[in-house]
């Protein structure tokens, strides 16, 4: 399989100046996906300047890594320890006001990682998270099925008992689930979901780039 060099081009910006406010009529539709289906995709949300410079300083704390996790070589979790520039766009960054809008509740950050997938053998099993909150997911590349793109079981955030078994470390095959939804997304477009909605990401059949970068926020349920 070929695997493509992750390098992305350096590109000087200013994060709030790069990503204008969404339109109200765009902010209810996501709204309105998020509280019946779990997730909510917002199209082009982060430019392509602010995709090249998370690239650029993630494969920096990549190139530096000295320890892996045994089943999930390909994330990268604690950015924001690593690099001033990733606190500041998981704590106040131009997703969090939309996430606390969707959610109902201030988010807490936890926080943000990057995801690479360039072999048929990483992926990730159906799952839930195990506390409440809400996840935002930036696409750096163009991602479908045939790459490893995250799949969703649209309203499964309304039915955590009948799910509760899943585990992200353990296979099981949701392929036919009636509800299933492939997020195919391109690169600067976000998907927001409960951390209670079921979802996974299948293996990188192509070997195109698949990159992604992830906030998890815990929050109070009310």
């Amino acid at each position: 399989m070929k695997v493509f060099p992750v390098k992305c081009r350096v590109l000087p910006i200013t994060l709030a100046k790069q990503d204008p406010p969404m339109l109200e009529a765009k902010r209810s539709a996501l709204a309105h996906s998020f509280e019946e289906d779990g997730f909510a995709i917002a199209r082009g949300f982060f430019s392509q300047e602010t995709v090249a410079e998370i690239c650029r300083r993630a494969e920096k704390i990549l190139d530096q890594r000295t320890e892996f996790s045994r089943n999930y070589t390909n994330i990268t979790k604690g950015l924001e320890k690593a690099d001033g520039f990733f606190a500041q766009l998981l704590n106040a960054g131009p997703q969090v006001s939309l996430l606390q809008e969707l959610l109902g509740t201030k988010p807490i950050p936890a926080t943000a990682s990057f995801f690479t997938k360039n072999t048929a053998t990483e992926e990730v099993n159906p799952h839930i998270d195990s506390v409440y909150g809400g996840v935002i997911w930036v696409a750096l590349d163009d991602t479908n099925r045939d790459n490893g793109c995250i799949h969703f079981l649209r309203g499964s955030h309304r039915r955590q008992a009948e799910f509760s078994y899943l585990r992200p470390s353990q296979a099981n095959d949701l392929s036919d689930h009636p509800d299933l939804i492939e997020a195919s997304m391109n690169a600067g477009d976000m998907v927001l979901f409960q951390s209670t909605t079921v979802h996974w990401s299948g293996p990188n059949h192509n070997g195109t780039p698949r990159r992604g970068f992830n906030c998890f926020y815990t929050g109070k349920s009310e």
